[in-house]
């Protein structure tokens, strides 16, 4: 009981005031607009040219050291003669898809970049490039394909069919340590379920999470090793016990060839596709661009091209996402103070704005609102957020009317629940005629507030992600692209940047002419490293590069996707469908065959995995598969004794607060927050269902009640006669004081079972350490404070382990 009354008191830790931003200055830029005294440009263009590129490029710490008149040619940064600059520079650059630009591909290759990262450079020249196409009639690039390189699917390592190996070396220590949970049998069973009492259930279910060819990206390693899940001792040693067994295993089977029933494509790597163009998206007044290509080191680097760059220095605990994106668990990335007040000046010169993340929350139990995106000092004041709160994407903007902390935020409906731990894309958007939106997956979603101009912004705050300057907001999750705009997107502007999708993708041209007798042929996939652990599927077309069409009529059916040799376990959207095409077909442009997709794990990284697709039937070649046979789930009887300790069903809970406190259950507060949490709270009384997110659910009653409670002038002072709530924690709550605030939170709530209340002492010492924390504040703390202070204290008694265990 006493560590749930712990865990109730951690999560109340309240921020009070805050840390000061770091005032980190970014480099120096030079005014490169006086730089310049020749001809004048001859053509709109050549203007374009000059202000989007050379600009940019003719600084001495970046380009202008080298390419000038006299010095190393090409001389397209020369400051005598804009038009000949001009000249040089078009054989160096691709308008239509600046990536590709000889400049871009140099740069990114590692010649003379300015910043840490090359892709880095490489990316703001690109960005450039883009500006300087946008105002000319450089059109759209298009995937251009080539023919791969020809692979035969290879040989690689799989499980046998027997699960002799695997009881032998893995099995031990899953039924060991880890039956409590992932078995049939037990109260709270949670899947997969490797630790089966029946070795033939346990291995079936554990055969996507071990890895024969690279035994260390095993799933079974790994959530020991990197993720720290329920390790038994040490998670280092842990997971090198597992990784031993799963080495046992590699080591005992041989290398097996492909299934000769298999009808196989020829087979491709990542690398062997054709990257797709990061073109198409609406950005012509992006701010602040954010791709999170680096993959390493500790910073991420702002390529909208604006200058200054406001590159984020990444703290704390975060992981580098392949395929581009930042994994962030605790900590935060921020810019300096200096390269952030760029937003404040842009977005205040247009009274517009637009942010625009795709996340993916690490969850949907974050409060705070969490700190996705913030412009701010600390959590009383900002000029905007992007948060969490829970199921709900919150907007926080400083305006005309709104105070300095951004309140009231703009909120997502509970009930739509939009807000969910997948990959989303999130779009909030001001402007003083429609006010604020919020769109999620290229959807309005319903939710505006009224018209307000911007106002009031402060210039000295930092641009970060993941938590507040004051760090009392901590989020957590994953971001693979964040962009600020100083305009508010349109809905036509949104749904376009959200059908463009995000992250390094690639276009797989698996052949299979072999198989049709049409060369050049072949089905290709968009594929996507959805994140460290998988890849995804999508899209398929059939094109023949030859430009030919089908000399006859075409049937493929139960497609399959396959890896390092075998056909993939689960996720095969396409086995299910049939597909025919009729002679004549003209395959000179691609022929969509399904607009599904699909995920399938990773197994020896994106650099290693092998794919190749498998069919049922094409043209006159057939494999008619063998379903798969799964042994029956053994299910043992249920025991009949139970514990003599209960818990509180949700209703019982409800009622108990508002009996307590003397609040109605039908306060429009208490209300809302029972109907979002409600599903979390406990539904029985057998205390083997308990979840830690019921005590969650719990606890966040237990705010809604207090707040309400000590909000209430009259309630208040008869509960506390003798706190002055207008005095500082400091004088209101002082060791002499503290006493007229405890004894009336003990007296009123804790006497419910005093056979297995928490001891007064205990709980005494408790309110007093949590008292004594949030009272930390270096003087600054005033009245307020006192106030948020006794909410904390009330909800730490009242939503304790008292309210739910009997």
């Amino acid at each position: 009981m006493r560590s749930l009354l712990l865990v109730v008191l951690s999560i109340l830790l309240i921020g009070c005031g805050g840390a000061e931003v770091e005032q980190n200055p970014p480099p120096p830029v030079q005014d490169n607009s006086t730089n310049y005294n020749g001809p004048a440009p001859q053509t709109d263009d050549i203007q374009q040219f000059k202000l989007n590129l050379w600009d940019n490029l003719v600084a001495d710490n970046r380009c202008g050291s080298c390419h000038q008149q006299g010095n190393t040619a090409p001389f397209f940064v020369r400051r005598d003669d804009i038009n000949q600059a001009y000249a040089a520079v078009l054989p160096l650059v691709n308008l239509a898809d600046p990536a590709q630009s000889v400049m871009v591909q140099k740069v990114a290759g590692g010649h003379n970049c300015w910043l840490s990262s090359n892709t880095a450079c490489a990316d703001t020249i690109s960005q450039w490039l883009r500006n300087w196409g946008n105002t000319t009639d450089a059109e759209q690039a298009a995937v251009a394909l080539v023919a791969p390189v020809i692979r035969d699917p290879g040989a690689s390592k799989a499980l046998p069919e027997s699960p002799g190996l695997f009881a032998a070396e893995v099995y031990p220590l899953l039924r060991q340590y880890c039956a409590n949970c992932h078995a049939p049998d037990v109260a709270v069973a949670q899947a997969p379920f490797f630790a089966a009492g029946d070795v033939d259930t346990a291995y079936q279910a554990s055969r996507n999470l071990i890895n024969l060819d690279r035994p260390e990206l095993s799933r079974l390693v790994a959530r020991l090793g990197g993720e720290f899940h329920n390790c038994w001792s040490d998670c280092s040693n842990d997971a090198a016990a597992m990784l031993a067994a799963v080495v046992a295993i590699s080591e005992a089977v041989p290398v097996t060839e492909l299934d000769p029933q298999l009808v196989p494509s020829k087979a491709l790597r990542l690398e062997d596709g054709v990257v797709a163009s990061s073109g198409g998206r609406f950005e012509s007044n992006q701010i602040a661009f954010y791709q999170f290509k680096e993959g390493q080191g500790n910073q991420a680097f702002d390529t909208s091209g604006v200058e200054p760059a406001a590159n984020l220095t990444l703290q704390g605990d975060f992981a580098w996402l392949t395929g581009w994106g930042l994994q962030i668990n605790s900590g935060r990335a921020q810019a300096s103070t200096l390269s952030s007040a760029k937003l404040a000046s842009l977005i205040g010169a247009t009274g517009e704005m637009s942010i625009e993340a795709w996340v993916i929350p690490a969850n949907v139990v974050q409060e705070g609102p969490a700190a996705i995106v913030s412009y701010a000092g600390s959590a009383i004041s900002r000029n905007f957020t992007l948060g969490q709160s829970q199921y709900n994407y919150d907007f926080l903007l400083r305006s005309a009317n709104s105070d300095f902390a951004g309140m009231p935020a703009l909120s997502t409906a509970d009930a739509d629940e939009l807000l969910q731990a997948s990959l989303q894309h999130v779009v909030l958007t001001q402007d003083p005629v429609n006010g604020q939106r919020i769109y999620v997956n290229g959807e309005d979603s319903g939710v505006q507030s009224e018209p307000a101009a911007i106002s009031s912004w402060d210039d000295s705050f930092a641009l970060m992600l993941g938590n507040e300057a004051d760090g009392s907001r901590q989020w957590q999750g994953s971001i693979r692209l964040l962009a600020i705009h100083n305009r508010a997107l349109s809905p036509a502007q949104i749904a376009q940047n959200f059908s463009i999708g995000v992250g390094q993708k690639f276009y797989l041209p698996f052949a299979i002419g072999h198989l049709i007798d049409l060369p050049q042929s072949y089905i290709v996939f968009e594929v996507a490293q959805f994140d460290n652990y998988s890849y995804l599927f999508s899209q398929p077309y059939l094109i023949n590069l030859d430009d030919a069409a089908l000399p006859a009529n075409l049937e493929i059916s139960d497609m399959a996707l396959a890896i390092n040799g075998r056909e993939v376990n689960s996720g095969q959207a396409w086995i299910r469908q049939d597909f025919n095409f009729a002679s004549g077909t003209n395959l000179s442009e691609a022929v969509p065959m399904s607009e599904l997709g699909t995920i399938i794990a990773a197994e020896a990284g994106a650099a290693s995995d092998e794919f190749f697709l498998s069919f049922g039937q094409i043209g006159q070649y057939s494999n008619v598969r063998s379903q798969p046979a799964f042994p029956a789930q053994q299910v043992s009887q249920a025991n009949t004794n139970s514990s003599d300790i209960g818990i509180r069903p949700f209703a019982a809970i409800h009622a108990s607060m508002s009996e307590l406190t003397g609040v109605s259950q039908a306060s429009p507060a208490i209300a809302n927050t029972y109907q979002t949490i409600t599903r979390q709270l406990p539904a029985l009384s057998d205390i083997e269902t308990f979840i830690s997110a019921q005590q969650m659910a719990i606890t966040q009653l237990g705010i809604a009640y207090c707040n309400a409670a000590i909000n209430d002038p009259m309630l208040r002072s008869q509960w506390f006669p003798t706190v002055n709530f207008n005095a500082s924690p400091a004088e209101a709550l002082s060791p002499a004081n503290r006493d007229a605030l405890i004894s009336p939170l003990l007296a009123r709530f804790a006497p419910l079972q005093p056979l297995t209340a928490l001891p007064d002492p205990d709980a005494r010492a408790e309110l007093n350490n949590l008292i004594d924390r949030l009272s930390q504040c270096d003087g600054a703390c005033d009245s307020q404070r006192t106030e948020t202070i006794a909410k904390a204290a009330c909800t730490a008694v009242l939503a304790s382990a008292q309210m739910l265990v009997y």
